[in-house]
């Protein structure tokens, strides 16, 4: 699942989905996850550390994101990951894993991202970085501006 910052109700909704684990990526679990524990005790924070929409993600980030996706789908966990709006940082992710792991075209992908989220028109670097993750993916070099590409 992909979301925004929960409120009290978001959170109690996790756990009605089964969520069991989630990855924040503004590195606000404090004030949401953590605040309102008590409306879903199994809910484990994995990561928590504020992303920069103006920093492509790297190597080892990517390779930590992979690694809990395929321990969470092997385990049949039901996992999330989010940062305050859903939009950004989350749509990037999104995106990658729209591409890698339902295999939707790059297209599909950026649709689905533009949808969800907000003033995307003020973002055009995510689409650019959103290109080089598939790049990253097909396993092809990037083919974008490298200032875009997938960090070492």
């Amino acid at each position: 699942y992909r979301a925004s910052k929960p409120d009290r109700e978001d959170v109690k909704k996790f756990c009605q989905l089964g969520i069991t684990e989630i990855m924040v990526l503004s590195g606000t679990a404090a004030q949401h996850e953590d605040k309102y524990a008590a409306e879903c005790p199994y809910l484990k924070v994995v990561y928590n550390v504020e992303q920069s929409t103006d920093i492509p993600l790297d190597r080892a980030f990517l390779d930590q994101f992979d690694n809990w996706v395929e321990t969470a789908r092997a385990q049949g966990k039901t996992v999330a990951f989010r940062c305050e709006c859903g939009c950004h940082r989350t749509g990037r992710l999104a995106a990658y894993y729209q591409i890698k792991y339902q295999k939707l075209p790059l297209e599909i992908a950026l649709e689905i991202m533009t949808e969800q989220g907000k003033w995307m028109a003020f973002y055009p670097h995510i689409y650019k970085q959103v290109h080089a993750l598939n790049d990253y993916v097909m396993g092809r070099p990037c083919s974008t501006d490298r200032k875009y590409c997938v960090r070492e």
